[in-house]
């Protein structure tokens, strides 16, 4: 019986989902390469399996052990000095929500994630109170994202996002963050007045965030939400995933899991141009421009897809920004002649 299949979320089922994912990675890991490992993002899930065999760590797998270690041990510190620099409700998502969720708490992450209601007034409070920018990029890159510029302390390199909103695909509004911050859960943090989202909407939100640039990207982006969703009510994700307007995706990043952690048939995305998960291997320049031209017929009804995918092949052909015509043929070439090679050497 699928442990997901249960109408209702209790401890045994939410054991069951659990247990059977981390079996599944533990499988992958098992036969996979270090490169895809990390181009995967599954060095500390795969440092924390050999740990449990008791073998040798290589250094590459060490290095993200540590990485993944001294985030989870910054991130509740950073939270309590944010918590104390500001006021109003603070909802923690992704980064630390996610990784405690893991094996271990075997995840890495580079910043904490946070939504406001008063995303502005908790910006200012905190560069009030000795937090300051994260890089030297001017405000005007983050005009219209949903988050305002990076911050950080000072002495902790995680960097800080204060978001007003969550992040969607282009034309997806999703619930507005007051639906979030109302139905928010107590964060594990453990901080008060810190919360985190209730466990459908975190499940959705993570899988809608993993559309944003490039779907079907990392192993991990899907293993975030198979964690997050794992014994939950799959009558409700869907129900939420409709409401939201993201049903199709949703749909889409559940029959990979499907596949990839329970069991199930592989989907045509993970036949075709996502083939690189199932093989725990770098993307290939063809499986790229497949992906970034077909993704839209797996989030977006037909005729939208069509003229999405249109966008898409064209914004391929055109140059990059200060790219000459020739070096983008040059470039063009090289990916027909080698459709097989890393995303990197195109």
């Amino acid at each position: 019986m699928d442990p997901r299949g249960s109408e209702q979320t209790d401890a045994a089922t939410l054991d069951d989902a659990s247990t059977t994912l981390w079996r599944a990675l533990d499988r992958l890991l098992e036969t996979a390469e270090l490169d895809g490992i990390i181009a995967h993002k599954l060095g500390p899930l795969a440092a924390n399996r050999l740990r449990r065999l008791g073998q040798p760590l290589p250094p590459a797998l060490r290095a993200e052990e540590r990485a993944a270690a001294l985030a989870n041990a910054v991130a509740v510190p950073l939270i309590e000095r944010i918590r104390a620099a500001s006021d109003g409700p603070l909802l923690v998502f992704k980064g630390p929500e996610v990784a405690r969720l893991y094996p271990g708490r075997a995840r890495r992450f580079v910043d904490v994630d946070l939504l406001a209601a008063d995303a502005e007034g908790v910006h200012a409070a905190l560069m009030a109170h000795g937090f300051v920018a994260a890089s030297d990029d001017p405000d005007e890159v983050y005009v219209g994202h949903a988050h305002l510029r990076e911050l950080k302390w000072p002495t902790m390199w995680l960097k800080i996002e204060v978001h007003s909103r969550t992040d969607w695909p282009r034309g997806v509004t999703g619930p507005p963050p007051g639906t979030l911050l109302a139905a928010a859960v107590p964060s594990s943090s453990g901080i008060d007045g810190v919360s985190a989202p209730n466990p459908v909407h975190h499940a959705l939100v993570l899988a809608a965030h993993a559309w944003v640039h490039e779907p079907l990207d990392t192993l991990r982006d899907l293993v975030d939400v198979a964690a997050a969703a794992a014994g939950l009510d799959e009558a409700e994700l869907e129900r939420t995933a409709q409401a939201w307007g993201i049903h199709r995706l949703w749909r889409t990043t559940r029959h990979a899991i499907d596949a990839l952690f329970y069991g199930e048939r592989q989907p045509l995305p993970l036949r075709s141009w996502a083939r690189h998960l199932p093989a725990v291997r770098e993307k290939a320049v063809l499986e790229n421009h497949l992906g970034r031209w077909l993704h839209p017929y797996w989030e977006l009804p037909p005729a939208a897809a069509a003229g999405r995918m249109a966008q898409e092949f064209l914004d391929d052909l055109r140059p990059a920004p200060g790219e000459r015509p020739r070096e983008k043929l040059l470039r063009i070439s090289r990916a027909v002649r080698n459709p097989k090679a890393r995303v990197d050497a195109e």
